[in-house]
């Protein structure tokens, strides 16, 4: 008769060990989320804005556009750059209205543009012609809105 107690042994190591780094993975991963910041930066230069997100975008309280809100004069570029997950910056005008998204559409005439999906690090520029307010969303997370208001 062999003895297995020396296998045994070595295979309960294994599996201790096995649990430890999940667990180590695990904690850190909860650390590293807990870690993201869960308020708006301070908004860039006029007239630019950031596109943020705290360590989950799934509402307007941990995600959006900093500043929302921007009062430019015709002619004026306005480059978004984004600091977080993917994200778009959308019109809300009849070719991208999504109710869920726009608080209401464009008026007819308004400067258009879509930036598709911006990567972290990355940036989109509009130059705004027409006067008029423009409001834009995020196609990827509904509840991100925001307002260029030219004059």
């Amino acid at each position: 008769m062999t003895n297995d107690k020396p296998a045994r042994r070595r295979k309960l190591i294994w599996i201790i060990v096995a649990i430890a780094i999940v667990i180590i993975a695990v904690v850190s991963s909860i650390i590293y989320v807990m870690n993201q910041p869960a308020t708006a930066p301070a908004p860039p230069s006029a007239p630019n804005v950031i596109i943020w997100n705290g360590s989950l975008c799934n509402s307007a309280s941990n995600c959006g556009y900093s500043p929302s809100s921007r009062n430019v004069t015709s002619g004026t570029t306005i480059t978004w750059t984004n600091n977080g997950n993917p994200h778009t910056v959308t019109t809300c005008d009849s070719s991208h209205f999504s109710s869920m998204g726009c608080p209401v559409q464009d008026a007819a005439g308004l400067d258009t543009f879509d930036s598709g999906t911006i990567a972290n690090g990355g940036a989109f520029s509009h130059t705004f012609v027409v006067k008029g307010t423009y409001y834009y969303y995020c196609t990827l997370h509904l509840w991100m809105r925001g307002e260029v208001i030219v004059n």
